[in-house]
């Protein structure tokens, strides 16, 4: 355990290297796969320096305690960047199944353009975006045409802001209780590994 503690850059690095991984796996957004997975790994790897540069100092009373409330901020602040990141996937995203009956996601804008607005009015059978998109524009390369791209540009900046708070605070937390594991229980985690 305690070797694994001294290298925790590495073992943030590559845990949030999945993490990433499997966030852009779990939310699969086309166009943000590989966003999410680079901004992961360096968030984590900065934050965890930085929280790592930041405790080095004298332990007293006060600091034991800030790092408390600290870390208490750092889960609820996770917790309302996660429901903020899902709520804007759900507003910001659309299905497309392709014929094969598979399943992926692209972001979406919030505003149409004259061309969706006129085949909408068309084609009152059109009940979802998916729908609009196979029936009146054939793939999700053609959503510049559905959406305008002044919309789909904050629909991705909400998704990427979102998603690199939620890492942030993730990793920030961790990191504060790798280092606090680190250097408030090395010892007596050492002399209970060395006595059995």
């Amino acid at each position: 355990m305690i070797k694994l503690l001294k290298y925790r850059a590495a073992l943030i690095g590559v845990l949030f290297g999945l993490f990433g991984g499997g966030l852009a796996n779990l939310l699969a957004i086309e166009e943000m796969a590989l966003y999410y997975t680079s901004l992961a790994t360096m968030i984590a790897l900065v934050v965890n320096l930085l929280v790592s540069f930041l405790l080095k100092g004298k332990w007293n009373l006060k600091i034991r305690n800030q790092l408390k409330y600290i870390s208490v901020g750092l889960f609820f602040s996770l917790i309302v960047i996660l429901i903020t990141h899902t709520k804007f996937f759900l507003e910001g995203t659309f299905s497309y199944s392709d014929f094969d009956n598979n399943t992926s996601y692209h972001i979406k804008g919030s505003e149409y353009t004259q061309l969706a607005k006129k085949f909408k009015l068309e084609n009152p059978y059109i009940e979802s975006d998916n729908d609009l998109i196979r029936e009146g524009f054939g793939s999700p390369e053609e959503k510049g045409k559905v959406w305008t791209q002044d919309s789909i540009n904050q629909s991705w900046l909400k998704l990427l802001i979102t998603y690199s708070l939620m890492v942030v605070f993730f990793v920030g937390l961790i990191s504060i209780l790798i280092e606090i594991l680190m250097s408030k229980y090395e010892k007596t985690t050492r002399k209970s590994i060395e006595s059995d």
